[in-house]
Order: structure tokens, then C-alpha cells, then sequence
């Protein structure tokens, strides 16, 4: 997981919390709306990103990917995650969608990627702190 998130360039705090809000890091479960894996892909999605959504590895990759998709769109966290959760046409104006389940959803992620990261400010990742763009990351990984 930490090395398909730094190769996103996705801080891997954010995509733990992600996943942990998603599937609660069961690779098989099921949403009522047909969303499958640690990512929850939908079936179009997983389809458009070519990736197979039943395999751990492709599952984390299309997540990885669609995410990384709405980093570079939106340009902010919370956005980003208004946008996977609804969708990126739900997300206008600058502001997240009044979906309750989107709101808490987004909330929910970043409450727990600050736990995750043990932050002890929050302020910089709940206003909604702008992503690196994709073409200005690089990452270099040789271990974990």
C-alpha cells in the first residue's frame, strides 16, 4: 500500500486513512452500490483506469490513480476526496457537495489521517491544504 501511494505521489497517511474509511482494509467486501475492494472501485470506474478490481494490487492501483486523478483536478485534499466519494461532478464551486454521507466521509478521512500521522495541528490538512501537483513530486523509495 505505501509503495503504490508514494508512486501516486499520495501521501500515504491519507491513503491509509482512505482505505480504512472504505473498506476497513477488507479486500473483499462489497457496497450496496456495487463498489468493490480496499478502494471500493465501481465497475466503470475500474473498467476506464483498466485495472481488474478483484486483484489486491490492481484494486489499490485504480484507487491510487482515481485518487491522484481528483488531486491534480481539484488541487486540495478535502476536495479530492469530496470527488472520489460522489463523484467529480458533484464537487463545485470550490466547496464539498451537502451529501451528508460525503461530508462525513471526507471528515472522517482526514481526522483520521491526522491520527495517523500524529499531527497535533490539524488546521493545515482540515481547511483543505492544496496537493502537490503531479508534475512537481518526485519520489525516490529504495526501502520501507
Amino acid at each position: 500500500m505505501s509503495q503504490i501511494a508514494c508512486t501516486y505521489g499520495i501521501p500515504v497517511g491519507l491513503f491509509d486513512a482512505m482505505i480504512i474509511q472504505e473498506s476497513r482494509y477488507d479486500a473483499s467486501i462489497y457496497s450496496p452500490k456495487q463498489a468493490y475492494g480496499l478502494t471500493q472501485l465501481m465497475p466503470a470506474t475500474a473498467l476506464g483506469l483498466g485495472v481488474n478490481r478483484y486483484d489486491v494490487e490492481g484494486n489499490l492501483r485504480g484507487g491510487a490513480t482515481y485518487l491522484r486523478q481528483q488531486l491534480d483536478r481539484f488541487g486540495h485534499y478535502h476536495l479530492a476526496l469530496a470527488a472520489y466519494n460522489a463523484g467529480p461532478g458533484r464537487v463545485k464551486n470550490g466547496r464539498i457537495p451537502r451529501i451528508s454521507e460525503t461530508q462525513n466521509y471526507v471528515s472522517n478521512i482526514l481526522s483520521n489521517w491526522t491520527m495517523l500521522t500524529g499531527l497535533h495541528r490539524r488546521s493545515s490538512i482540515v481547511t483543505g491544504a492544496a496537493a502537490v501537483p503531479a508534475s512537481d513530486r518526485t519520489v525516490s523509495v529504495t526501502r520501507f
